[in-house]
């Protein structure tokens, strides 16, 4: 058999994930396309009510959120409403919830005895079904980014657009952290609801302990405990900059979670 043929055929299982979420794939890229519009666009609309917070007390509320101080300028706008809390919270939420589940619901459901059947190794599953999220990840993030360009344009408001493909290229890492950690989840309990759930909690509390460090100096040791800490889209959209400590951890989280799902699955005791 051609090699390349064989090559390709290696990623069977990968494809077979991407073809398992697209669904999934567009609604969610539906759903952030329709967010970063809606922020977008809302924009002028709030601009001056924003203006009036940036001089008002009620401007301390907002202090567990980096950059919350420029919050009356289009790019604070965009990073208060869109990257700090639905990007970074509520999308991160979302793929973890789907990482986590893709392997604890091939268990749960008895599949996996069918793939393990095929002439392919427990190590090769793991990498397979962590490569078959990775075209997921990248259609919703730069379909939600050309749809923010889209939007600034019609609305007229500056934005580099270098800065801000920067801030898209960067949350890469970010989720591919987060896709590790639920998978490794995943390997660890055989009920999809239940690895979902606390992958869930997972980056809920990582975002409520780098919140706690951004409010109070005396709690900076927290944020070292969070995701959150090492992806930093207000720097890289409003000057260009990337923290790129920050973003080697990320990636080195990615690597190390995906290789402890490696080793605990190919010593897990699977009941089918």
């Amino acid at each position: 058999m051609n090699l390349a043929l064989q090559q390709l055929l290696r990623f069977k299982i990968a494809f077979q994930t991407v073809k398992d979420y697209w669904k999934t794939t567009i609604i969610v890229t539906l759903l952030f396309s329709g967010m970063a519009a809606m922020y977008a666009g809302m924009y002028p609309a709030f601009k001056d009510m924003m203006v009036d917070m940036m001089d008002s007390s009620a401007l301390d509320s907002f202090a567990f959120i980096p950059g919350y101080q420029d919050m009356g300028t289009y790019i604070g706008f965009l990073n208060i409403e869109m990257y700090q809390i639905f990007w970074v919270l509520i999308l991160g939420i979302i793929i973890g919830f789907i990482a986590a589940s893709i392997i604890a619901k091939e268990i749960e459901s008895k599949t996996i005895d069918i793939l393990m059947s095929n002439p392919v190794s427990r190590t090769q599953i793991i990498l397979e079904k962590y490569i078959g999220l990775i075209p997921m990840i990248l259609i919703i993030n730069f379909t939600s980014m050309f749809v923010i360009m889209g939007i600034t344009i019609g609305i007229g408001e500056e934005l580099n657009f270098g800065n801000l493909a920067l801030t898209h290229v960067i949350s890469l890492p970010y989720f591919l952290a987060i896709i590790g950690i639920g998978l490794f989840v995943s390997t660890l309990f055989d009920e999809k609801m239940k690895a979902s759930i606390i992958t869930m909690a997972i980056i809920v509390g990582m975002f409520i302990l780098d919140s706690i460090a951004e409010i109070s100096t005396d709690y900076d040791f927290l944020g070292y405990l969070s995701l959150k800490h090492y992806f930093k889209p207000y720097p890289a959209l409003k000057l260009g900059e990337i923290d790129a400590a920050g973003n080697m951890v990320l990636l080195i989280v990615a690597l190390v979670t995906v290789f402890a799902s490696v080793i605990y699955f190919n010593y897990k005791d699977i009941t089918v």
